[in-house]
């Protein structure tokens, strides 16, 4: 299957990067229907080294790729924070997912927070409460079950259908 959005199917890996819970999620595309195939989380410990961990993350990554043959992948990109040793910890985990997705040759599309927020809820300064609410909403979840590394992961996937439906409608023009 070719790489770039299909309004037939897509499957989209939305990826929510940290160097202790990674959390990631994946949404089938079908013409304008979402439906939520894996979700879950990457943990690590401050126990284990900081290759270790990020080794981990890589390697589960690569596992959810074969499992469930996503043909795209989406990734927070990194904020600027206040704490520099949290904000390397996130890249590190960034740099993880996104070379795991390489080894696949998948495309990797990275989005800023605040656009996560304004493409899932309309507003870029919306809560992790109100980001979840409507990954539930669009995604038809009756209740919280996520958690938020979980529902900012299909977050992000749902942001990359909203930009590649943009892409679509551009195309058309």
């Amino acid at each position: 299957m070719d790489n770039k959005f299909s309004p037939d199917e897509i499957i989209i890996l939305g990826i929510d990067p940290g160097l202790t819970v990674t959390g990631w999620g994946i949404v089938r595309v079908q013409g304008q229907s979402l439906r939520v195939i894996g979700s879950g989380q990457i943990k690590t410990t401050s126990k284990e080294s900081r290759s270790a961990r990020l080794g981990k993350i890589a390697s589960r990554i690569r596992l959810i790729i074969e499992e469930y043959s996503p043909n795209q992948v989406a990734i927070e990109q990194q904020f600027v924070a206040k704490n520099v040793r949290s904000a390397m910890a996130i890249g590190e985990a960034r740099a993880a997912a996104m070379v795991a997705a390489a080894e696949f040759l998948l495309p990797v599309y990275e989005f800023a927070p605040k656009a996560i927020k304004e493409a899932v809820v309309g507003f870029g300064n919306a809560t992790k409460e109100q980001v979840q609410q409507m990954v539930m909403m669009q995604l038809g979840f009756s209740e919280a079950n996520q958690s938020f590394d979980v529902s900012d992961a299909l977050a992000v996937a749902l942001t990359r259908f909203a930009d590649a439906n943009l892409e679509l409608a551009m195309a058309r023009k």
